[in-house]
This record gives C-alpha cells, sequence and structure tokens, in this order.
C-alpha cells in the first residue's frame, strides 16, 4: 500500500479506538452510573481532534485532485 493508505489506516485505528472509549462513556451514562463531566469534555474533545485528523487524511481518496 501506499503511504497516504498508511497514515489513513493509523489515523482511522486512532479515532476508532477513542470511538470506543466515547461509546463506553454514553453507555455507562446511559445506564445512570456516575461520570466526571471534565474526564468527558476532554475525552470528547480529543475524539474531535483525531476526527479531524482522519477526515484531513481521506480527503485525497474522496476527492481526488485532477
Amino acid at each position: 500500500m501506499t503511504v497516504q493508505w498508511d497514515e489513513l489506516r493509523v489515523a482511522y485505528e486512532e479515532w476508532r479506538s477513542q470511538r470506543d472509549k466515547y461509546d463506553r462513556w454514553m453507555t455507562d451514562i446511559a445506564a445512570g452510573k456516575p461520570y466526571d463531566k471534565s474526564a468527558l469534555q476532554r475525552d470528547l474533545e480529543e475524539l474531535d481532534a483525531l476526527h479531524k485528523v482522519f477526515l484531513q487524511k481521506a480527503r485525497p481518496f474522496v476527492h481526488p485532485k485532477p
């Protein structure tokens, strides 16, 4: 595979691992378990940043230059 593809895969895996953490947060919150709001906010900010990196790495595959 290409370097671009490898970078995309790494970005996806990093985002996905954080997304799994977010899913656990939401499951616990929905179950009524107590949670740390500042930790949730920090994790959401990290998830958002990783998602932006993933989208940036995906751009060449979605919108190739003519």
